[in-house]
């Protein structure tokens, strides 16, 4: 458990950098992509490292449901540079129906039991996505 703190607490800090001076337009959208991109790869690797537990604590099937949902969310990134961000928030919400990245009635995609378990890699990629302006 130290171990995971220490680690969310280092990528934050890293997360949080400011973006390095001078850079164009188009090198902060960069830069902040590649932050956000980062930390979803962050989801989809602890959900994959989870998986391959034995016994799994998440299922194959949610699994592939949150390896799916960062293969879109990249492509959304990647083809909307100047406008992924609220679809990438709303479907984390749709996903996850964690309260910081939407509201109203929602019924997850995943079992509540994942969503627990991937909660301090949700918040962190929430935090990230929040800094982006």
């Amino acid at each position: 458990m130290k171990k995971l703190i220490l680690f969310l607490v280092l990528i934050i800090t890293v997360g949080c950098a400011p973006v390095p001076a001078p850079l164009s337009q188009d090198a902060v959208i960069a830069f902040h992509a590649t932050r956000v991109v980062k930390v979803l790869d962050v989801i989809r690797d602890a959900t994959i490292a989870a998986n391959e537990l034995v016994p799994p604590v998440i299922s194959t099937n949610d699994t592939r449901t949150v390896v799916l949902w960062h293969k879109t969310s990249i492509q959304v990134i990647q083809n909307v540079p100047n406008g992924w961000k609220p679809t990438v928030k709303a479907s984390l919400y749709a996903l996850t129906c964690h309260p910081l990245a939407g509201s109203g009635n929602c019924t997850p995609q995943l079992p509540q039991t994942a969503v627990v378990r991937l909660y301090p890699y949700i918040g962190l990629a929430i935090v990230v996505i929040n800094e982006v302006k």
